[in-house]
């Protein structure tokens, strides 16, 4: 007698162990026993998302909703599964008609916590943060509802946000790290600290501009960064000892540096030193490489015109990069208001699309210098943006890049951005150069382009006139 129950157990506790390859296997065995239960499907829906397949997910979600309409855990596979595919409708009305059906306090407060976190990838983080309120009073211990609060809360510019943000640590794509038996830096003076990245290269690039105000406090202080920031980061702050070593399984580090007396996530530092909207300088933090710099410098002169760094798309499938992704035609309106240098500062090699688009129009200055953004160092890449005249971005990590340069960025931000762009008008504490020019309507770029075309004909023309 097979009992479906102990398949889903196996197959849960091989996912809870990151071996969902292995838990596949048990789901189809599952459902190839039971292909008419709502719970099998739920579990390959499961094991589905493990295994970063979310069309499959949430097809077998929908499936198992059909099959067990009165089972809120079906309605919850499938709020999360629409969720990683950004049917924000659909996951929306799953997640309520989960919370409808819940039973117990633990299933109504995975209800609320999905909704909390769907509401605040779209951008609605006022509701979010009670949504997450409403998760966190009905089960007190979880970490993902205490993240959920602070992020939201952070996404509403309440810095008291910061308070909860080492929650988050727990989460997908950010980690905890400890270098020998040290604690987590709490903010004492005078000691050996060992800080970190916990998430992509924009994340870090923009927590980078607390460290001045760390180094400050501390005796000594270690950065363990990215390896591609590896020598842009060692330029810029050079009383950090910098080591490349974020993704490194062991770690080559002086023996001096080995046993800090306290370790701490960058974005950590927030609860210490952004607090206020004032206790953002929102000023330059990084330094180019100059020789590289007057290596472009001279290139750029011999165009007699404007240079201007371009990027269009950004993200990842999960951090929403089908809102994050435009076309070189949706673009040409803007290359074509004025005669300018154009440079893609695309990270991923653009140079068929950038060969095809100047076929169809001989008239733009479009180029790829691969040398500078196709690179693992991105000191390449910041000697760019430093000279260029200004940049024209999609939200993507060369926003933060030139903002920490202190280069003008127009960035074109879609309706659901990350928690950094809230709603607060054009201006971010973060960068004072940067200005963000918002989508108000899914798939309606009309309005940013336009706005970004305005600006450069009226800056450009007033420098032809002067």
């Amino acid at each position: 007698m097979h009992d479906i129950k102990l398949y889903i157990q196996e197959a849960e506790k091989l996912c809870d162990q990151d071996r969902a390859d292995e838990a596949w296997g048990i789901a189809e065995y599952t459902m190839d026993l039971f292909p008419s239960s709502g719970a099998a499907l739920m579990l390959a829906s499961l094991v589905a998302w493990k295994m970063r397949k979310f069309p499959l997910a949430y097809q077998l979600a929908v499936r198992a909703t059909q099959l067990g309409p009165i089972m809120p855990l079906s309605w919850l596979r499938l709020g999360i599964s629409a969720h990683e595919i950004w049917l924000v409708d659909e996951a929306e009305s799953a997640f309520k008609t989960g919370a409808r059906l819940a039973r117990t306090k633990e299933e109504l407060s995975a209800m609320e916590l999905g909704l909390s976190a769907l509401l605040f990838d779209t951008g609605r983080y006022g509701e979010s943060e009670v949504h997450a309120k409403k998760a966190l009073e009905l089960n007190p211990q979880s970490e993902k509802a205490k993240a959920n609060l602070g992020l939201s809360r952070l996404g509403q510019r309440k810095w008291e946000g910061w308070d909860l943000y080492t929650h988050a640590l727990g989460l997908p794509g950010r980690r905890r790290m400890r270098y020998g038996k040290e604690e987590p830096w709490d903010g004492t003076k005078g000691k050996v600290v060992a800080f970190y990245g916990e998430q992509g290269i924009g994340d870090e690039l923009s927590f980078a501009s607390m460290l001045p105000d760390a180094v400050k406090d501390c005796g000594r202080v270690i950065l363990d960064c990215d390896a591609k920031l590896e020598h842009l980061f060692r330029r810029s702050f050079p009383g950090v000892k910098v080591y490349g070593t974020r993704w490194e399984k062991v770690l080559d580090w002086d023996t001096q540096d080995r046993a800090p007396d306290a370790s701490l996530a960058l974005g950590e530092l927030g609860k210490f030193y952004r607090r206020t909207d004032e206790s953002f300088p929102g000023t330059p933090f990084l330094v180019a490489d100059p020789i590289r710099r007057q290596m472009w410098r001279s290139e750029f002169d011999k165009k007699k015109k404007p240079v201007i760094g371009i990027a269009w798309t950004g993200g990842l499938p999960w951090t929403g990069q089908k809102f994050r992704t435009l076309t070189l035609d949706h673009l040409k309106p803007v290359m074509q208001s004025i005669d300018a240098h154009w440079v893609s500062l695309q990270y991923k090699d653009a140079s068929k699309e950038i060969a095809e688009f100047r076929k169809a129009n001989p008239g733009i200055d479009l180029v790829q210098y691969p040398w500078a953004t196709l690179t693992e160092d991105y000191d390449d890449t910041a000697a760019l943006v430093a000279e260029v005249d200004m940049v024209v971005s999609m939200q993507t990590a060369v926003v933060h890049l030139a903002g920490a340069l202190g280069k003008e960025c127009l960035v074109l931000l879609p309706k659901h951005s990350q928690w950094r762009y809230s709603d607060k008008g054009e201006t971010t504490p973060w960068y004072g150069s940067v200005r963000l020019l918002r989508q108000r309507s899914l798939q309606d770029w009309h309005g940013p382009i336009g706005e970004v075309i305005g600006r450069l004909r009226k800056r450009y023309a007033q420098a032809e006139a002067a």
